[in-house]
């Protein structure tokens, strides 16, 4: 279980970055022409994060590690890797979630192209900040420069 879920949730994590890079490119060259076709888009993004989100609660509950961590929370909150993985990284999520969804309400609404554009530029801009400042860069990167 804790394979698949780690698979997933970094999975889902590269699907979050593409598909909001792509509509923040839609969003700056579509603002006159924003159409169902990119709110559909924006839909795609919320849900994807949500899921990413639940594969990471999975992986909270079943990682050897954050159970580990969990058990001691004393000590995980005095260790600056342990207190990210195990508070840091998931709250950020939870607000990146939060980003999401408000983001496509806004977009939903919104009264016309451009507005719909500039609420997805924002929403998404916020959303993946918060994701990629709980990527573990550090890993990813040391995985690419030992191989």
């Amino acid at each position: 279980m804790y394979g698949f879920l780690i698979g997933a949730h970094n999975l889902l994590a590269w699907a979050v970055l593409l598909l909001g890079g792509f509509v923040i490119v839609r969003a700056i060259g579509r603002s006159a022409t924003w159409s169902d076709a990119e709110t559909g888009l924006v839909r795609k993004l919320t849900l994807l994060v949500h899921l990413q989100l639940l594969a990471g609660l999975g992986l909270w509950f079943v990682s050897p590690a954050v159970a580990a961590a969990r058990a001691s929370m004393g000590d995980t909150m005095k260790d600056p890797a342990l207190r990210r993985l195990v508070v840091e990284h998931p709250f950020l999520m939870v607000l990146a979630v939060v980003a999401a969804t408000v983001s496509g309400v806004l977009v939903k609404k919104a009264p016309n192209s451009a507005a719909k554009a500039k609420k997805a530029l924002i929403g998404t801009l916020v959303t993946l900040a918060l994701v990629a400042a709980v990527i573990p860069w550090h890993r990813l990167v040391g995985t690419w420069t030992q191989g």
